[in-house]
């Protein structure tokens, strides 16, 4: 969900206001499509242990570690998607994280993320660019492997167990044309939990969580401002 940004000059006017889902609306369109197995922020007051919980760790330790694509699309590159599968988390081993036995991929990943975006505001100053988006996260456990990147739809399949509403700041730093460096860092509020196959559930409702990635960016598109990203990254507890 960020970007490589890497032509200047983009006049910021439609930045702010972009024509799109609010984040209100991203974030509804996430719980509905987590489904009913979901248990949401009222319903959840009453979990108490983190026995046999997935992606439950102490203020400032690491929950969950990943590896992600980055899509940014729209006419002005208002729009973004993010997709990849979890590489570590407390509370799972990594037979349950991947195909038992089998090396590390997306493609024998049984843990997948999916989320969407919406750019709310930009800044640009030679070759440090400022983004701000809004959207939804949300945790699949896959019933097998299969996942692919080039396949972004194949990492939302299977049974939803996390959705967290998300705010992240991405700064860019470009080092050569249609080429940058960027770190993401974001705020993260669990929404809603899901039961786990082989442990017990996905994180706790109303959890909060500092994200960080890093990577390369790829402009894709210099007049859209559209851009592919390769990222990894984590997020610890707050």
């Amino acid at each position: 969900m960020a970007r490589d940004d890497s032509e200047q000059g983009r006049d910021q006017a439609g930045a702010d206001g972009e024509a799109g889902l609010s984040r209100r609306q991203v974030l509804a369109a996430g719980l509905t499509a987590a489904g009913a197995g979901l248990t949401t922020t009222a319903e959840a007051s009453g979990i108490a242990s983190p026995n046999g919980m997935v992606g439950v760790a102490g203020k400032g330790a690491t929950a969950v570690e990943f590896r992600a694509r980055f899509a940014q699309t729209g006419n002005v590159g208002q729009d973004f998607v993010g997709y990849g599968y979890l590489t570590a988390a407390a509370g799972a081993g990594d037979d349950l994280l991947f195909v038992p036995g089998a090396s590390h991929s997306d493609a024998t990943a049984l843990f997948t993320a999916y989320a969407v975006g919406q750019l709310v505001r930009r800044t640009v100053d030679q070759a440090v660019h400022e983004l701000d988006i809004e959207g939804t996260l949300t945790i699949y456990q896959r019933p097998g492997p299969g996942a692919s990147f080039t396949d972004p739809d194949s990492f939302r399949q299977g049974t939803p167990v996390a959705v967290f509403d998300i705010g992240l700041h991405d700064i860019v730093t470009v080092f050569a044309p249609g080429r940058g460096l960027p770190t993401l860092n974001g705020d993260m509020a669990q929404t809603a939990s899901a039961a786990v196959a082989g442990a017990s559930r996905f994180g706790r409702v109303g959890a909060e969580a500092r994200l960080f990635a890093t990577g390369l960016g790829t402009l894709v598109d210099p007049t859209t401002l559209n851009s592919v990203l390769e990222m990894a990254g984590h997020w610890t507890t707050k």
